[in-house]
């Protein structure tokens, strides 16, 4: 018995040494070096970018610890996760995920992204961001559109503009504006959104929807405001 247990436990070693002697092997083959960079997952990151961020030397293998490759990636501003896989014979497989823009803003006369927390990503606001609205650059700004864009994607999508007003913020729609605090609740926000598509399907016009005193929506027509 004690014979099989010590057999077995070289048989072990034997096949850990093989597996790590190989491996040593392959990663000095130029078969095996990384010739192409793949990335998976990003919408606004480029593979120019991600590349530039890896800075592999030549000759680097795909068979190389990937750890402190996914440490460079991940510090790319906008990237909250990374993870890179290996795809023979000589391809690593970048996979990222990507901070969500939730609006535009205007930073000294230029277009740039900004995310829940109001931070402004190093993306370019061209194409994917063509339907955000713009906002001020404001954490509380952003993370109401962003409780706005999870809860009701539809009126999200109606939002042209947001802008802090003190503790407040308004959100300026194609029908008129919306007035919210700003740590509004879901609940918060689709009541107001009942009410405005109450008011769309009786043809009723209105200038301002005030949801900042809960439950309580008021309606605004004219210069005079009106509780529903």
């Amino acid at each position: 018995m004690k014979k099989r247990l010590l057999l077995g436990a070289l048989a072990v070693v034997l096949l850990a040494g093989t597996l790590v002697g190989g491996r040593i092997l392959l990663k000095k083959l130029s078969f095996f070096s990384v010739r192409r960079i793949e990335l998976a997952g990003a919408r606004y990151l480029t593979a120019t970018q991600v590349a530039a961020a890896l800075d592999l030397p030549e000759r680097t293998s795909i068979f190389d610890d990937t750890g402190p490759l996914v440490q460079r990636v991940a510090a790319l501003p906008g990237v909250l996760e990374a993870r890179i896989s290996r795809r023979l014979p000589g391809a690593l497989r970048v996979t990222v995920r990507e901070a969500e823009p939730i609006a535009l803003a205007d930073r000294g006369g230029h277009l740039v992204l900004l995310d829940s927390a109001g931070t402004v990503l190093p993306f370019d606001p061209t194409t994917p961001a063509a339907d955000l609205p713009l906002a001020d650059a404001d954490s509380g700004v952003a993370g109401l559109l962003s409780r706005v864009k999870e809860g009701d994607p539809d009126l999200f999508a109606q939002v042209q503009r947001a802008q802090r007003m003190r503790q407040d913020v308004a959100l300026e729609l194609e029908s008129g504006r919306l007035l919210l605090r700003v740590g509004a609740s879901s609940d918060e926000i689709r009541d107001l959104s009942t009410v405005a598509d109450l008011l769309a399907r009786q043809g009723r016009s209105w200038r301002e929807l005030d949801g900042r005193y809960p439950p309580r929506v008021i309606v605004r027509r004219s210069s005079e405001g009106r509780g529903v």
